[in-house]
């Protein structure tokens, strides 16, 4: 005779299968980090992408005026547009050195303004408001902002209204992200300029460009998302069938039965919100917010959503981003509380060169969970991750790390490490299409043998996930987004917490 759940024998195998959708449910619940690391990345692009739609047209200008240049000086003296050439020039000629000097400047040519301040300097009568002018564009050309900005300011000490250093001065604030005083600097300059002059046109345009780029800067910035989704099995089921004890004829008369996969459709949505505000320098405060979740049709006993922000002090320059902040995160599964935990984090993003960047990042919480038969879950966990970035020509772009999570417990049966990695790729394939396929993978080792399960947990997770958006494809801003992630758990546990899990949704997005 078989027997059903409520006749199992074994006290251990009663309170097992008497709770098996939290057994299997729960792992997936917690906020999880690819979702919350996409959501970050896409909003870092998408302010890089604003502020360059602000300065594309001056950039395009300032391009012009270098070719404008660059034709006209040809007129006066055709070796001087070669960077390599000084043959034609009389370096022994304080004047002549010094009009190819000031031109080569203006064409950004620092190769051959390099070459010919090395023989200006040396005149006694060399103009020190032009040196400090040349130096300022070589060290600017480099990358070298805070030399280039020791050399606008001496040379606006020794003339306060020379509004050409004025100028660079404030761009090269504006490229450390000093944006307090470049904005600063900028409307100083603004309201010295003449009205109504049409000569000083060219520079009032610069101004608002970058008055603009730097106001969006301390503006409010994130994005919303919602539309409809799929999951194949929502409670991470292994829909695994085990016959424990055979009768004397074959027959089981004792089994173990996980449930059936629970399928449904349902609206997902992800949002999030961030500001930072410049104080003084390279310092400021920023804040951060995200929540993402889903809810589900006919099954909102497996509706979740994941809630965290952080406010904080921020460091930001011309290649490092330091930001130090408390951190608090909320969680809901089945429209109620399952924990919240908070913390402190350190994420410092370093941009190596204008191909590559990297982001590390650690922090530590205290998670509470709040149902009461979940309490034995409340402890410490400790997370470190590391993220690079490599920038491909033809608009690919590779992506990939490292990420490694300490969950504490007093009971180590419930404690575990989990260590993984990630890969990924994105490619602009035209204004109207936007590919990302990135892949992680996790193994997760419980610290000590479960006595219930008869054996010490070891799980082994892969997620692929695939999204499509179509940026030009848009109204009101609002464009539409295609993603699927496939999910697979391998765990020694097999029959209980090996599984597969499909998800597909089709979200419109907005971004500001």
């Amino acid at each position: 005779m078989k027997l059903n759940l409520s006749q199992r024998l074994f006290l251990p195998l009663i309170s097992f299968v008497a709770i098996p959708s939290a057994l299997v449910s729960l792992p997936s619940v917690a906020s999880n980090p690819d979702t919350s690391l996409r959501i970050e990345q896409q909003d870092a692009l998408s302010a890089v992408e604003k502020e360059n739609a602000i300065l594309a047209e001056e950039l395009q200008d300032e391009e012009q005026r270098q070719n404008a240049q660059q034709s006209s000086s040809n007129l006066i003296d055709p070796s001087i547009a070669d960077p390599e050439s000084t043959s034609s020039i009389d370096l022994s000629d304080s004047n002549q050195v010094a009009q190819a000097l000031h031109l080569s400047a203006q064409q950004h040519n620092w190769g051959l303004a390099q070459q010919l301040l090395s023989h200006y300097q040396l005149f006694d009568n060399a103009d020190p408001l032009l040196i400090h002018y040349v130096r300022g564009g070589i060290y600017r050309s480099r990358g070298e902002l805070k030399r280039a900005q020791e050399e606008y300011t001496q040379l606006i000490t020794l003339q306060p209204n020379f509004m050409p250093a004025q100028l660079e001065l404030a761009r090269v604030l504006f490229e450390n992200h000093n944006n307090s005083e470049s904005l600063e600097l900028f409307e100083q300059i603004e309201a010295s300029l003449p009205s109504n002059n049409p000569r000083t046109q060219g520079v009032q345009r610069t101004i608002d460009v970058f008055s603009s780029a730097l106001k969006a800067r301390d503006d409010w910035g994130g994005s919303i998302s919602f539309g409809p989704s799929f999951n194949d099995n929502l409670n991470s089921s292994s829909e695994s069938y085990t016959c424990l004890v055979h009768s004397d004829i074959g027959q089981c008369i004792i089994d173990r039965v996980t449930p059936k996969k629970q399928q449904a459709f349902g609206i997902d949505y992800e949002a999030s919100l961030n500001k930072r505000t410049s104080l003084t320098g390279h310092h400021g405060v920023s804040f951060s917010g995200l929540t993402y979740g889903t809810r589900y049709s006919g099954h909102d006993e497996y509706d979740e959503q994941t809630v965290k922000a952080s406010f904080g002090y921020s460091y930001q320059s011309q290649r490092d981003r330091v930001s130090f902040a408390p951190q608090f995160e909320f969680n809901t599964f089945a429209g109620k509380s399952l924990y919240l935990s908070s913390g402190i984090k350190l994420d410092w993003f370093k941009t190596v060169n204008k191909q590559s960047a990297f982001k590390f990042e650690t922090k530590a919480d205290y998670q509470n969970y709040q149902p009461g038969k979940l309490d034995y879950q409340s402890d410490w966990q400790f997370s470190t991750l590391f993220t690079y970035w490599y920038q491909l020509p033809d608009k690919w772009l590779l992506f990939g790390g490292v990420d490694w999570t300490d969950k504490r417990n007093d009971q180590q049966v419930h404690a575990y490490t989990l260590s993984g990695v990630r890969l990924g790729v994105n490619k602009n394939v035209s204004t109207w299409l936007d590919v990302s396929l990135f892949a992680s993978l996790r193994d997760r080792r419980y610290q000590d043998f479960s006595a219930l399960l008869g054996d010490k947990r070891n799980d082994r997770e892969q997620n692929y996930t695939l999204v499509i958006h179509s940026p030009s494809i848009q109204y009101l801003g609002v464009s539409p987004t295609l993603s699927w992630t496939h999910k697979r758990v391998k765990s020694n546990i097999d029959w209980l917490y090996t599984y597969q899990q499909n998800e597909v949704s089709l979200k419109l997005t907005k971004r500001f």
